[in-house]
């Protein structure tokens, strides 16, 4: 009989799950990924066919990585209606725990193309489910295979995302290159001015940076740098260099991290753990460090969310009262969250990232925060990435938090004309006086002496 055990598994008199009702439809058929907080967190994977939900328990939910292969243990059926459900299940019931929807979608069975066409009741009976999923969060092709590798019980499964245009890249671990002591490095061409309209020279760059390593290098530590090079300074007319791979030429005592691409040349990052290190990439020209989210011991991992704040045309007012949203969004789930300027126009917002799963996970929480947000200040916050459809609006944006992205550190200088900085703040100094540009080469030191601490060192522990 349809949906007997999980009608024998819950009184429905107790649990706001819905009755087993059995009910066939007549629209494109769904699935539907509810993120379960149960005894521990999993992912329940559910698609429909034959009038029900067919549904695995995914411990460490989908990946879009072909390389991932995640468990998936199969579970009774449920019903079409489950496909709406979000609530508290009361402790003491069957799954007790708080349930949300994590994405939904319809999909197509891409087994009744074969040459041997099969639903997907029978695909489940052989053991083998190709689906194409067209989701928010889940898109393209995916694979069910029954497993017996697991103590030779047929209800587990392995869910693998199919190599498509949707797929992301595969992350494999970063190769440290083994190096030689660091060097004392000789400046050079200390007068060049690399800021024509506040007359900053290379020099003035080198001190700065020389001043704030104790501040900056936590930040830098075990990270893929980016650097943002501009050799003969920020004038319009002058080269800018976005450099990603080492060159061969720079000493062999600069740290390198060896990580694969997906064209398959490999990319020597530099690794900026010493002052010495920092000090010949500041000599070459480079304003600006953009680090990842996530160390070479962990690549896959992120350490730390990031929404950031794009004003555009929209008033700074608006970024801060976005802010203080996020702020208090954040507050009641015990999860503590940082704030600095962008060194431009924005604000970045940080959050430590201590929950279960990657990058993919990591960017799907934060787009619920940020969906949060706009639902509650619709009038100032979009996620709208186009400026012209922004409306006036600031744009949320989470989309960076993926894996091979970086954003500028904290501390680190920007190519604008008075060399302002990404600047740590204290949240009380998040008011409408807040003005970003006060944070530059030239002011920074005396707010360093006078904070005695940075506010954003707890973020690293």
């Amino acid at each position: 009989m349809p949906l007997e055990t999980y009608r024998d598994k819950r009184r429905f008199n107790k649990t706001p799950e819905p009755p087993p009702l059995f009910n066939k439809s007549d629209h494109p058929p769904i699935f539907v990924i509810q993120e379960h907080h149960a005894s521990r967190l999993h992912y329940d994977f559910r698609l429909e066919a034959d009038g029900v939900l067919k549904s695995w328990a995914v411990p460490k939910g989908p990946s879009m990585n072909p390389s991932d292969k995640r468990l998936a243990v199969e579970v009774e059926d449920h019903p079409l209606e489950y496909a709406n459900f979000s609530g508290d299940i009361p402790e003491g019931e069957y799954g007790a725990g708080h349930v949300d929807i994590w994405d939904r979608g319809t999909y197509d069975n891409l087994m009744a193309a074969k040459p041997e066409p099969l639903s997907l009741t029978q695909s489940i009976d052989a053991g083998h489910v190709e689906v194409e999923l067209h989701g928010q969060k889940l898109k393209g092709g995916f694979v069910l295979i029954r497993t017996r590798g697991f103590g030779g019980n047929k209800k587990n499964w392995l869910l693998i995302k199919m190599k498509d245009r949707h797929a992301d890249h595969d992350p494999k671990p970063a190769t440290p290159i083994a190096n030689p002591p660091p060097q004392r490095v000789r400046f050079t061409n200390a007068d060049k001015i690399l800021f024509p309209e506040s007359r900053i020279s290379k020099g003035d760059l080198i001190k700065y940076y020389m001043d704030i390593s104790g501040r900056m290098l936590p930040y830098l530590k075990d990270r893929p740098i980016t650097l943002e090079r501009f050799p003969d300074g920020i004038a319009d007319d002058s080269p800018r260099f976005w450099q990603k791979n080492t060159p061969s030429h720079y000493p062999k005592w600069i740290p390198r991290a060896r990580i694969p691409t997906t064209d398959g040349k490999p990319v020597d990052y530099a690794i900026v753990n010493n002052v010495e290190t920092l000090a010949y990439l500041v000599n070459q020209g480079t304003i600006t460090f953009h680090i990842y989210f996530s160390r070479i011991q962990t690549l896959d991992r992120p350490d730390f969310v990031l929404f950031d704040l794009d004003p555009g045309d929209a008033p700074l007012t608006n970024a801060i009262r976005i802010a203080r949203q996020i702020h208090a969004f954040l507050n009641p789930l015990n999860i503590p969250a940082f704030v600095n300027t962008t060194g431009k126009r924005g604000l970045h917002i940080l959050a430590p990232w201590h929950q279960p799963g990657g990058y993919d996970q990591a960017r799907a929480w934060a787009l619920r925060i940020a969906e949060q947000v706009v639902q509650a200040m619709p009038k100032i916050a979009t996620l709208e990435r186009r400026l012209a459809a922004r409306a006036g609006r600031v744009y949320v944006d989470v989309m960076q938090n993926a894996l091979g992205h970086h954003f500028a550190s904290p501390y680190s200088i920007r190519p604008t004309p008075q060399a302002t900085l990404s600047a740590p703040l204290q949240w009380r100094e998040l008011t409408t006086r807040l003005d970003p540009a006060r944070f530059n080469i030239r002011t920074i030191q005396n707010r360093v002496l006078r904070m005695k601490s940075d506010p954003m060192a707890p973020l690293l522990k």
